[in-house]
Order: C-alpha cells, then sequence, then structure tokens
C-alpha cells in the first residue's frame, strides 16, 4: 500500500497552554523502536491547524528528518515522508491503541488523488490475518489485548492504485501511560506491470502518539520510502496525500475533508 501518518513547536505570539507548561516539551523518547534514547523533536502545528508535512530526499549531503535514526541504515537514497500535528479527542490510550487494530476500518478511508484531481478511497480491501502467508483466511480486527503483546501481527491490503493484495506487518512498539509508538512495514515486494516498485520494507512507517494535555496529542509518523525502480520515485504529492489521510484517520478527523493536503 503505498500510504506513509509536530511537535507543534511554540511559535511566537503563541500563548504557551498551563497544561504544556507542565508537561514540558511534548518531545517523543522512543526508547523501544530500535533507537534507545533517542529524542524525536519535529516541529508541529499548532493545535487546530493543518498537519507540518514534509517529504526529504536524503542522499550523502541531505540530513534526514527527526526520527529516521529509528530506521536501519540504507545504501540507495531514501525519500521520509513527516506528518506532525496536534490533534483534540476524548478518547483515551486503549482507544487510539484500538484505532489502529481496526484493520477493516481502512477501507473507509480518502485520499486526494492528484492525477484524478478528485477524493477516492486508500484501499480496495483491508483485513487482518494470523499469518504471513497468501492463504492466510481473513480474521477479526486486532484487540487491544492482542497488540499490547507485542508481538508482530499481519494484515493485508489492496492499495487502489495497483489493486495487488499485499501482506503488511503491525506491532505496538512501545505502550506507556501517554505515548504509543506502533510501527507498521510491507513484508511482500508491491508489483506494477511486472515491475518491482517497492522491495519487502520498502515502504516502512513508524507512529509516535504523545499526549501533551488532557484530551490533546502530538502526532508524528515517519515513512522511509525505498523505491526499487525509477517508476516509483516523483510521487511526492501522492505520498503527502495519503500520509494524511492515515493522520485523519487516526485522529478521527474526516479523511476527505477540504481542502487536501496537497492538489
Amino acid at each position: 500500500m503505498l500510504v506513509l501518518a509536530s511537535l507543534a513547536v511554540v511559535t511566537a505570539g503563541r500563548p504557551v497552554l498551563a497544561a504544556e507548561a507542565v508537561l514540558g516539551s511534548g518531545a517523543v523518547v522512543a526508547d523501544a523502536t530500535g533507537c534507545p534514547g533517542a529524542l524525536i523533536e519535529p516541529q508541529y502545528a499548532d493545535l487546530g491547524a493543518p498537519p507540518i508535512v514534509q517529504t526529504v530526499r536524503t542522499g550523502a549531503a541531505t540530513p534526514a528528518p527527526p526520527g529516521a535514526e529509528c530506521f536501519g541504515k540504507s545504501d540507495s537514497t531514501v525519500t521520509w515522508i513527516t506528518v506532525a500535528a496536534f490533534f483534540r479527542t476524548d478518547d483515551n490510550p486503549t482507544a487510539l491503541v484500538a484505532r489502529f487494530g481496526a484493520i477493516s476500518q481502512l477501507l473507509a478511508v480518502q485520499y486526494w488523488s492528484t492525477t484524478e484531481q478528485k477524493w477516492r478511497p486508500l484501499v480496495l480491501s483491508a483485513y487482518a490475518t494470523s499469518a504471513v502467508n497468501s492463504d492466510a483466511k481473513p480474521r477479526a480486527d486486532y484487540s487491544v489485548a492482542e497488540l499490547s503483546a507485542g508481538s508482530d501481527r499481519y494484515y493485508r491490503i489492496a492499495d487502489s492504485r495497483s489493486g495487488h493484495d499485499i501482506v503488511y506487518r503491525l506491532k505496538l512498539r512501545s505502550s506507556q501511560p501517554g505515548s504509543l509508538v506502533v510501527e507498521t512495514a510491507n513484508l511482500e515486494p508491491i508489483k506494477q506491470w511486472g515491475l518491482t516498485f517497492y522491495a519487502a520494507g520498502g515502504l516502512h512507517t513508524l507512529y509516535f502518539l504523545r499526549e501533551r494535555a488532557p484530551g490533546v496529542w502530538a502526532y508524528y509518523s515517519i515513512t522511509r520510502v525505498l523505491p526499487n525502480s525509477f517508476l516509483a520515485g516523483g510521487h511526492e504529492k501522492s505520498y503527502i496525500n495519503r500520509a494524511v489521510a492515515l493522520y485523519r484517520h487516526y485522529a478521527s478527523i474526516p479523511t476527505n475533508a477540504e481542502p487536501p493536503a496537497a492538489r
């Protein structure tokens, strides 16, 4: 699936909420994601504002965005997609975890197609499965208890553009009071026209969520994109719109709300 999800920095002239001052900077500590002790400090949009979204193509001379150190090293050029925002919710952390486990709900997600200039479904099919192999039968969405066990979970989705059914890995990497770290990655190559656009692991995302004040959460997603073909490059606007669609989904914001992140 070609899908990808700030700490809104306090800007000049923006009052600091008392609750924010008590909680400190709100930077997300990724202590269970393969980068122990790393301090993730993205720039967030203000509460109620559209998310700050960035695409960064890194090479030898281009620095990677915050959180890139949580991924394994790659010898090839990497495209990073980041989404950073605050959102308000009455849900507790358990309900937020449940949203990631509700694989079937991805069917309701829409994104803005820059090719067709209209809203379209993100996926054509989406279901949890108990195994990686292709003949594994669909099962119910994952419960919070299942995700909280910390084991790898699997799901299959068919991207609405390619139409191919691909298995993904889902893992709750960290769940502590007021913070979550969730990981997803494709476990099968993503192909089109007989060409491999992305090898296994070519679309790898970490989601960092942290409660900054009662009912106010910081959301930061970072996706590492490793194209396997030149045909998979140059689609930054599409990456952005898909990433923002997932942010809206997990934040319980209508995914087809105007305006789209990128026209």
